[in-house]
Formats: C-alpha cells, sequence, structure tokens
C-alpha cells in the first residue's frame, strides 16, 4: 500500500462514515418515508448545526473514523519496507509476528520463539540463530529451553520427554534451568561427573569413532595429515592400554604417547598400525606427538569416574546435560568442549530410529568450538534419531574460517529454520549471507512517466515493471534493535518480523553458574 492509497483510505473513511451516522440518526430520530425523504432530508442537512442530535452524530462518525483507521493501520502494518507491490507472483511473503503465530500454533505445547510456536515438524530439521554479541541471542536460547523443561513435566512418559544437552558460556543456563537429577561436565567444577574416553567404549570400533572426536579432522590436507599421525597413534595406544590395563585412564595414555623415550614407544605399538610411523625420518611420530600433546591435555584435567555421554543418552530418565566454562577456562577447555560435543552427535546417530525422541543440543557461538566431524551427519541424518540441534552464530566468515565454505554453506543450509538478529555492518559477507536466507519476493509495480513536448501538456505514461528484490536487505538486518530480528520457518510458511524481550528468571534457591573445585582452583601456581 502507497501513500497515495492511504490517503484515499483515510478521506474515505472521515468523510463517509459521519455522513452514514448522521443519515442513521436522522432516520431513527426524525423518521421520513420513501415518499416524504427529498423534502424531509433537504431540510434536515439545512438544520443540521441547530439539531444537536444531527450534530453530534457527524461528530461521532468521526470518532468512530479516526478510531477506525488507527486500528487499520495497527494491524495492517507493513513487514515488507520496500516500494509496494501492485502484484506479487511468488517469493517470501512478509506477516506480523501476531500473523505468524497463529498460523503455525497446534493443539498440543509447542516450544516457542519470541512467542512465535515453531511447527512440530519442523523442531527435527533444526535452527540456527544469527546474530552479534549482545542482540538478544541467549534470550532466545534461554526461552526455548523454559519450553522444554515446561513441555517435558506435561509429559508422563519418559522417552518423550524434551532432553537438553546444553553448551552454557558462564553456567547461565545452569543457573537458571538446573533441576535435581541433571548432570555437569566441567573439570573446574566441583559438581562434574567423572568422565573418561574409556566410559564411551563398547566395542573395538569405537576407539577409531571417537578418535575423530579427540582429534577431529582438519579442512586443509596439511593440517589433517598432522592430525592423522596424532590419531592413529592415540587409537592404537588408547587400545592396547584399555586390553592390558584394569582401570585404563587418559594419564596413562598420556604417558606412553608423550612422555616416555622413543625407543619405548615404538616397542609398545609393535605389531599395530602405528608402527608405521616409526619409518623414515621420524617426522610423523614426532607430529602425532605434537598434536596430541595438545588434544589431549584438557582430558589429563578430568577427575576419574563412571559416567558415560552413551549411556546417560540410552536412559530417558537422565536428565539434562551442562557443558560450561567460563571466559578464563575456554582456551584450556577447548579442546574437550569439542570433543564432547562430537562425542554426543557421533552416539546419538548410532541410536536406534524413534519418533519420540527428543534431544536437543543447544550451542551457542558455533564458531568457538573446534571443528567437529560429526555435525554434517548430526544435522542430515539425525532427525530419524530424534535429534534438534539449536545453533547459535555470530559470523559466517569465522564458520567459513573453520568448516571452508562449501562444507560451512552445507551446515548452515540444514538448519532450515532460521532466526536472524542484527550483525555488524562491517560485517557483509554474513549480512549477504542471512539476507538471502530470507529469501526474495518476484512482483509488478507500477512505473509512472511524465513526457513533454515544447509547448504541448504533458501526457503521463503508467507502465507495469517487473521486480525481484530481497525481502530483506542487508541493510534493514544491521539496523535491526537488539531483541528484534525475522524468523523463517521451513516449507511454504511466512516470514515474520519478531520482538522478543529479557525475562528475569528467579529461584528460591539460586544455582551457581560454576563451583570451582578446590583441588584445580590454584592449579599451576
Amino acid at each position: 500500500m502507497n501513500e497515495a492509497d492511504k490517503g484515499k483510505i483515510c478521506l474515505g473513511a472521515l468523510l463517509f462514515t459521519p455522513l452514514v451516522t448522521w443519515f442513521i440518526a436522522a432516520k431513527a430520530l426524525y423518521g421520513f418515508t420513501p415518499k416524504d425523504a427529498r423534502e424531509r432530508l433537504v431540510l434536515l442537512i439545512q438544520q443540521t448545526f441547530d439539531l444537536w442530535p444531527l450534530w453530534g452524530a457527524l461528530l461521532v462518525g468521526e470518532i468512530i473514523a479516526i478510531i477506525g483507521l488507527i486500528i487499520f493501520f495497527k494491524f495492517n502494518h507493513q513487514i515488507f519496507k520496500g516500494a509496494p507491490f501492485k502484484k506479487i507472483y511468488r517469493g517470501t511473503r512478509l506477516v506480523s509476528q501476531r500473523a505468524l503465530a497463529s498460523i503455525t500454533k497446534e493443539r498440543e505445547p509447542q516450544i516457542t520463539i519470541a512467542d512465535i510456536p515453531i511447527p512440530t515438524k519442523a523442531e527435527g530439521t533444526h535452527i540456527s540463530i544469527a546474530g552479534a554479541t549482545g542482540v538478544g541471542k541467549s534470550t532466545i536460547f534461554a526461552e526455548m529451553m523454559k519450553c522444554c523443561l515446561m513441555r517435558g513435566k506435561m509429559q508422563r512418559v519418559a522417552s518423550r520427554k524434551d532432553r537438553m544437552i546444553i553448551l552454557d558460556p558462564d553456567g547461565d543456563f545452569l543457573s537458571r534451568f538446573y533441576k535435581k537429577g541433571d548432570k555437569i561436565l566441567n573439570p573446574y567444577d566441583a559438581r562434574t561427573e567423572g568422565w573418561v574416553f574409556f566410559n564411551e567404549i563398547k566395542s573395538d570400533f569405537d576407539f577409531e569413532r571417537f578418535g575423530v572426536s579427540i582429534v577431529p579432522t582438519a579442512k586443509d590436507s596439511q593440517t589433517e595429515e598432522w592430525n592423522g599421525y596424532g590419531r592413529l597413534l592415540f587409537t592404537e595406544v588408547s587400545r592396547k592400554v584399555f586390553n592390558t590395563s584394569r582401570n585404563p585412564t587418559m594419564e596413562e595414555v598420556f604417558y606412553w604417547t608423550n612422555e616416555v623415550p622413543l625407543e619405548e614407544l615404538e616397542e609398545y605399538v609393535r605389531g599395530t598400525k602405528a608402527q608405521a610411523l616409526f619409518a623414515g625420518s621420524g617426522r610423523a611420530v614426532g607430529s602425532a606427538r605434537f598434536v596430541l600433546s595438545n588434544k589431549l591435555a584438557a582430558h589429563l584435567k578430568m577427575p576419574a569416574g563412571n559416567f558415560s555421554i552413551r549411556e546417560w543418552l540410552e536412559d530417558p530418565k537422565g536428565g539434562n546435560l551442562y557443558i560450561t566454562w567460563t571466559d578464563e577456562m575456554r582456551e584450556a577447555l577447548k579442546s574437550l568442549i569439542s570433543c564432547w560435543t562430537d562425542s554426543i552427535f557421533s552416539i546419538v546417530l548410532g541410536m536406534s530410529t524413534s519418533n519420540t525422541r527428543k534431544i536437543w543440543t543447544y550451542i551457542d557461538e558455533l564458531e568457538s568450538l573446534d571443528y567437529l566431524p560429526s555435525l554434517r551427519d548430526a544435522l542430515t541424518k539425525g532427525r530419524k534419531k530424534g535429534l534438534r540441534v539449536v545453533t547459535g552464530y555470530q559470523s559466517y566468515s569465522q564458520i567459513i574460517s573453520i568448516y571452508g565454505s562449501d562444507v560451512a554453506e552445507t551446515l548452515l543450509s540444514n538448519h532450515r529454520t532460521s532466526v536472524v538478529m542484527a550483525a555488524g555492518r562491517l560485517g557483509e559477507r554474513t549480512l549477504e549471507f542471512v539476507s538471502k536466507s530470507l529469501g526474495e519476493i518476484e512482483g509488478e509495480r507500477e512505473k509512472t512517466g511524465i513526457s513533454r513536448r515544447f509547448g504541448q501538456m504533458g501526457t503521463k505514461n503508467i507502465n507495469d515493471d517487473h521486480k525481484r528484490e530481497r525481502a530483506v536487505t542487508p541493510t534493514e538486518i544491521a539496523t535491526l534493535d537488539d531483541l528484534t530480528g525475522y524468523i523463517a520457518f521451513p516449507g511454504n510458511l511466512p516470514v515474520a518480523k519478531f520482538e522478543t524481550h529479557h525475562v528475569n528468571y528467579t529461584r528460591s534457591n539460586p544455582v551457581p553458574g560454576v563451583v570451582l573445585r578446590e583441588s584445580t582452583a590454584f592449579a599451576g601456581m
């Protein structure tokens, strides 16, 4: 609707409505019949401002018109900010937050984003939340988590409950939503479960399977060559430790991979695939030790225990899992957090197909983790296993730097629900990517022109102009206010602009986000 159309609507309402109310009042109070209507109406028109019921009816009509226009323009708010189309052929439909919520509402309880219900069928197709720091991504995460907890309480069958794995910087979500029976993984937290890689080993092939999570594949061939050496050495040494030790530990693995002299290590792996690393100049084994010194360091900080991620996932009454850290711990724990996350995906993919299982994995700031080899398969195959991945990220360019452009596009394109919030003005690549994700509009506009000849009247020409343009431009995304954004669900559903709000979650018994272990509080001093 253009300004001319709005003007016509306003003028019509302000003129027509008072006439209708005047006519109703004249008919009801003074009466006239078809025979005398003409004479009576002329007389009443002349005396309108002398008869208070008639001029009062005009005033009431104006008030009704103004109120009606306010309501009309409020609920007919145009989400698309470009020049209006005369006709839309195809493409994205932009609607209000309230309109989309009414479309996606179902009878059964749903998870919501900015009070917009997520279609139940869309949950398993995964959700990405793009936005710069401080724009409100955590608010969206918290709302979804709260909905998972509420829906879980309403479900009596444990195997049908929503369960959550939450990567939780600073323990913020833990402090809000932790409940008895939930699990914590953080080697520096006094409440952590004791865990070691060997707790996940059930079959011989698990060494290779989880070896990829501990020493992930790299996007470039040179780095992957080094990582491959490290992965091979770790796999063979850990297999031998597991088979020969009564209580296998990562300390024992690290002792053999990185601390013993090369001659002893060569003798230890003799007869295994890792023996090939010692052929030639020894460059391969040196590279392997260098890689493992980095990848295994965080595992050595983890207290011993019997907690198994695999067994926890298989137990429908296992509660939720919080993987926490603080900014100070991030670099020290990055490889361990990435290992846990990738292992979770690998384990879920190995579970049986289920139509009732709901495992939500919340990953805020995907770019802060190492390369996750199992993430692509988790996104493309996890739906049948009940996996629901919710990924937050700040910069598309950072995702590319970790995964490469092709894999990065594959990962994000397999999050079929897109939430787009404000991004930095200088992040052109990110702005362009998220703008494209919201689609385009193809339609027809009227193009008006006036041609003049000297000494003659101008001639007005109106032509149809076929256009295709972005539903939401990069500039619109860059200038979004905090706590506002756009949401696009899969399928033929429209895109909505939304506004959400912060919610303060209070507890009668506060739970701290992180409780430092005494044995690690002053480690290294």
